[in-house]
């Protein structure tokens, strides 16, 4: 399995790199990717997340590990725990169609925003586990901090088809926000379909240990 996710998964091949900067904002690199796809058993997602206080990762199969497992087959969407120290962020793009929500598009990222593509094998389950948060004003005049993070969700890429996937934010009160891991499929009319996730249950854990044993 792992072999199989690593030919499906190849976005660390570069083709180019460039910075976007502006002032003081942070600079943004973009790398664009060779990965081999094949649309009659293969599928692309797109995965919003950043490298401030925003974290995402996803892996085949319908069940989700913890993070600090060393599961071979969670794939986290970002540079490392490291990463968000850095006043800076990188986006890697492999051709999908570009997305209907500006922000989700290189020019309308914001501050340490990044957006992955991806290609996954369709026809299995990909599980989904993204988290945000935030802080609002200065703790001494009456600021707070929250944060955020749903349940793992599952679902199955169709062969050729692309996905955005993204944590959509819903603030519920002044120091409380709920959110929702969304899944559309997307195409290049404007093609904008929500689709239907389902809870994830935790690996079992006969499971997690023989991952953590295996390591990344």
């Amino acid at each position: 399995m792992t072999r199989n996710l690593s030919l499906f998964i190849r976005v660390l091949t570069a083709g180019g790199i460039f910075a976007l900067t502006a002032g003081c904002t942070p600079s943004h690199y973009v790398t664009t990717a060779a990965p081999d796809y094949q649309p009659q058993v293969s599928a692309r997602v797109r995965i919003q997340s950043g490298n401030d206080l925003q974290a995402a990762s996803f892996r085949v199969g319908a069940c989700y590990s913890n993070g600090w497992q060393g599961d071979p087959q969670r794939v986290s969407v970002d540079d490392g725990f490291w990463a968000r120290y850095k006043y800076s962020s990188r986006s890697v793009v492999i051709g999908m169609p570009q997305s209907p929500r500006p922000w989700m598009r290189i020019e309308g990222l914001r501050f340490k925003d990044t957006i992955r593509e991806y290609v996954v094998p369709a026809g299995q389950p990909i599980t989904l586990s993204l988290s945000t948060a935030g802080d609002v004003g200065s703790s001494k005049y009456g600021g707070y901090s929250w944060a955020c993070k749903p349940h793992e969700m599952t679902f199955t890429p169709i062969a050729g088809q692309d996905y955005d996937v993204y944590l959509a934010l819903q603030e519920e009160g002044r120091k409380s926000h709920g959110c929702s891991i969304e899944v559309h499929h997307i195409d290049a009319s404007g093609l904008d379909e929500p689709v239907q996730t389902h809870y994830a249950p935790k690996c079992p854990s006969s499971d997690a240990e023989a991952a953590t044993k295996r390591g990344p």
